[in-house]
């Protein structure tokens, strides 16, 4: 079997229609990075070929992409030279088809699921040769995994196979008595008919061993029923239980006595806590309104006392305020004159800059008319680089798509009849004889009297995406000039030289003008002005000489001013905190008094409220003085903690002693009765009788077992001489697997054997006198050899006439560049006897395999796109 095309959609990644298309039949090559979808084109062969399309199973449903949907695969297959399509969906929309394609013959369903497994002559070879990532060195054994279709293969390139197969019929039939008797465990241990003999010799010892102590248990029951006899006599004497029950009622009737004793007790006690509650809250609750009395009275007082203190300090505060006022008016007028004095300085300073300012003004406008006159230039110029650059970019890639639509575009034309010009219109324009169209998208032609023709370029997905490209870029273009100020790309190119020379001569303008008015023309001219003004008075100013004689003279008599202002605020300060002080104190006073009274009343009320809480006090000092009394008489009566539970244990002792006497009378007669039982009951089942017979049912039991063991010992040593029979077949069986290994073997590790075992899977590895078991080599070499055995299998397959493809993804993982060349070769040498399909994601590595290269194309099925 080879082959020829896989399909997929909505499989894993897959969601969208693919195909692999022009698979050789020899060694094909997907090669591609990591996600392509490598591994997910292996498990949709795997299910399309194994898995029927109403399986259910978890594998199938991770093939569903996430989105959502039916996976469909569909492979084209070759079988004996005869073509083939399987077609399967799963999931939501199950069905099965396979087509022959030399004679369109199709069948469906359950139908195409048999006509497939016939045409595969069974899938567990398939299995053996589907060689996932990680899986090269797994189920190996294709004694196991693939089934009749390898061990015919074997068995038709040996010899008297016959005699093979008779000889591990005897084995196996050896093997299956002896596991009638012995497990597989080392040592062995019984089983079948031996476990059974032992088990029913072992029961019948058991049963002879009880039998016997039912015997010696039947003499102690006699024995102890006589002291049951004695105990119950002893405990049934009416004297003796009338007198415990009078014990158990005296005692019981004193503790109840006692418990209600306490029970009032507690009951007074807890009124006598109450009451002393009470008590104290009523006691609390007076002093608590003669206490806040007493400050009300405390209050009212003091704001009497020092209601005169707050006049007298109120009239020392308005004095002290008119001497600080006086003061400080004159600190005012020494201030304004020594202002004054200092303005006249400044006023001579001023004029000595006024000069230089007038000759800086003069420059800074010369350089301000120039700077206004290019900014008004560049205003009207929106040329800027980034404009400019980002337009020529949107032009080129105009000019790229338009080239590619006008390329891809059909070329239409008209030539009129005579005197039929003008009477096809095209977007609402006559066409002109001979004129020659071009579209990119689609166009009507109305032909009058006649009807409409509508011309649709084909449209694909690459002609879409480049007009709506071209539309968009175009858009981006026509804003770009627009905001450059330019009609055209030539136009928006002369614009920015312009501007480029205009900012060469606005940065030389501005630096004049920074020189000469680094804090900007507006201050410039500002301070020119000011200084002109101020300059026009300066003749009347007095000399340096006056000025500072009269500063001098000022700055004494304004140094006393301070002084006195100092000493007068002082005054005022202290003045007024004291008046704060008893403003505050007078305030806080009256507050709490308005509070107290507005809480207590008036003084009429305040009487009475005290006169109740009195009363309601001396109340409560009655009632604690009648719980107190009340506690006390039935605190006599009740007895201590420990009095009381004597009183309870001898009550609960009574009570439990007569308990006892019932429960021990009870449980002995109970006893008697069942001795009684069990003696009727070994005098019915004659046990004596019943021993006798056991023992020899043992004896024979014995007998049975020696017989069987003998017997194990004998498959034992006939299962040991064939087994090493087998051993010196099981060469010649591997032979046909072990020479179509040894050329790859050979390509990979020179002078190496490899050891199969009897499921034909890889034992070991022998390299000169030295043999390691496979588990113990490296985890390349394991793979590199699990590889070459499935070549082997294949080429097996191919030589017995059942061929099929072995499918490699990504199994070569931990193998060196020497060796990964070597097997290159020995892929490449198996390809010319059956299909090789390699998937991998090393690219560059694989371009040493050769082989034909396949890759992944767009699945143009229209069922497979609906």
């Amino acid at each position: 079997m080879k082959i020829r095309a896989i399909r997929l959609k909505e499989v894993g990644r897959f969601s969208a229609p693919v195909a692999l298309e022009g698979l050789t039949g020899g060694l094909d090559v997907l090669a591609g990075p990591n996600e392509l979808g490598k591994s997910t084109i292996l498990k949709a062969v795997n299910t399309a070929l194994f898995l029927p399309h109403t399986s259910k199973k978890q594998e199938i449903e991770e093939l569903r992409p996430y989105a959502g949907g039916a996976p469909l695969i569909e492979l084209d297959l070759e079988v004996e030279g005869r073509g083939w399509r399987l077609r399967k969906q799963y999931l939501s929309s199950r069905s099965a088809e396979l087509r022959d394609l030399s004679t369109g013959q199709v069948s469906r369903g359950a139908d195409a699921e048999t006509q497939l497994a016939m045409l595969l002559g069974g899938t567990g070879h398939f299995a053996l040769l589907c060689v996932e990532q990680g899986a090269a060195m797994a189920s190996m054994a294709p004694v196991k995994t693939g089934g009749q279709t390898f061990m015919a293969a074997i068995e038709s390139e040996i010899e008297n196979v016959t005699d093979g197969s008779a000889a591990r019929f005897v084995a196996e039939r050896v093997k299956s008595e002896l596991a009638t008797l012995l497990t597989s465990h080392n040592p062995p241990r019984p089983t079948g008919a031996l476990k059974t003999a032992l088990d029913e010799r072992d029961g019948l010892v058991k049963q002879r061993d009880e039998a016997q102590g039912r015997l010696e248990r039947a003499q102690m029951r006699l024995d102890e029923l006589e002291r049951l006899r004695g105990e119950l006599a002893a405990l049934s004497d009416a004297a003796a239980m009338a007198e415990r029950v009078r014990t158990a009622d005296a005692a019981r009737q004193a503790f109840e006595e006692a418990r209600d004793a306490r029970e009032k007790y507690s009951a007074a006690a807890a009124a006598l806590v109450a009451c002393e509650r009470q008590l104290g809250a009523a006691q609390t609750m007076l002093e608590s309104f003669e206490r806040r009395a007493g400050d009300l009275s405390r209050l009212e007082t003091t704001a009497t006392e020092t209601a005169p203190l707050l006049a007298d300090c109120e009239a020392r505060a308005a004095a002290c305020s008119a001497r600080t006022l006086d003061a400080r008016g004159a600190r005012t007028a020494l201030r304004n004159a020594l202002t004054a004095l200092e303005r006249d300085r400044k006023a001579l300073e001023r004029s000595e800059r006024l000069a230089e300012l007038t000759q800086r003004l003069d420059a800074a406008r010369a350089a301000h008319t120039e700077r206004t006159q290019v900014i008004e230039a560049l205003a009207g110029n929106g040329a800027e680089d980034k404009v400019v650059d980002a337009a020529r970019r949107e032009a080129a890639s105009i000019a790229r798509i338009e080239a590619r639509l006008t390329a891809a575009a059909p070329r239409v034309s008209l030539a009129y009849a005579p005197g039929a010009a003008g009477k096809v219109r095209v977007d609402g324009r006559p066409l002109a004889d001979g004129e020659m169209l071009q579209p990119t998208r689609p166009i009507t032609l109305e032909i009058a009297g006649i009807g409409v023709i509508t011309i649709a370029p084909g449209q694909s997905d690459d002609v879409a995406q480049d007009e709506a490209d071209l539309a968009a870029h175009r858009r981006t273009l026509a804003k770009l000039l627009q905001s450059a100020g330019a009609a055209t790309l030539d136009d928006a190119e002369r614009l920015l030289a312009e501007r480029r020379d205009g900012e060469a001569r606005l940065s030389d303008a501005t630096a004049r003008l920074k020189a000469s008015a680094p804090e900007g023309m507006d201050r410039l001219q500002r301070s020119h002005a000011e200084l002109a003004a101020q300059a026009a008075a300066a003749d009347a100013l007095p000399s340096p000489e006056g000025l500072e004689a009269r500063a001098a003279e000022v700055m004494e008599a304004l140094g006393a001013a301070e002084t006195q202002l100092t000493s007068a605020e002082g005054a005022e300060r202290d003045t007024r905190e004291e008046l704060v002080d008893l403003r505050a104190r007078a305030t806080g006073r009256a507050a709490e008094i308005e509070k107290l009274v507005r809480e207590l009343g008036t003084p009429d009320v305040r009487a009475s409220v005290h006169l109740e809480k009195r009363e309601v006090l001396a109340t409560a000092q009655s009632a604690l003085n009648a719980a107190v009394r009340d506690a006390a008489a039935w605190r006599e009566k009740a007895p201590d903690e420990t009095s009381f539970a004597d009183l309870k244990r001898a009550a609960a002792a009574a009570e439990d002693a007569c308990q006892k006497a019932r429960n021990d009378l009870a449980l002995l007669r109970q006893q008697e009765a069942g001795l009684l039982g069990e003696l009727k009951t070994d005098r019915a089942d004659d046990v004596a009788a019943r021993l006798d017979e056991l023992n020899d049912l043992v004896a024979r039991a014995e007998a049975r077992c020696r017989d069987l063991q003998e017997e194990a010992s004998a498959l034992q040593l006939l299962a040991q001489e064939l087994d090493a029979s087998a051993a010196r077949t099981r060469d010649r069986f591997a032979k046909p697997v072990v020479e179509r290994l040894a050329p790859y073997l050979q390509l990979i590790l020179p002078q190496a054997r490899l050891v199969l075992g009897e499921d034909l899977a890889p034992q070991s590895l022998e390299r000169g006198s030295a043999r390691e078991d496979f588990a113990r080599l490296s985890g390349g070499t394991q793979e590199q050899l699990g590889l070459l055995v499935r070549l082997a299998f294949a080429r097996l397959l191919a030589d017995t006439g059942t061929p099929a493809p072995l499918i490699i993804d990504d199994a070569v993982v931990n193998t060196d560049d020497d060796r990964l060349m070597r097997l290159f070769q020995a892929l490449q040498h198996a390809a010319q006897r059956h299909q090789v399909l390699v998937l991998s994601c090393r690219q560059r590595d694989f371009d040493h395999l050769g082989g034909h290269r396949i890759a992944l194309s767009t699945w143009e099925d229209a069922r497979a796109a609906a």
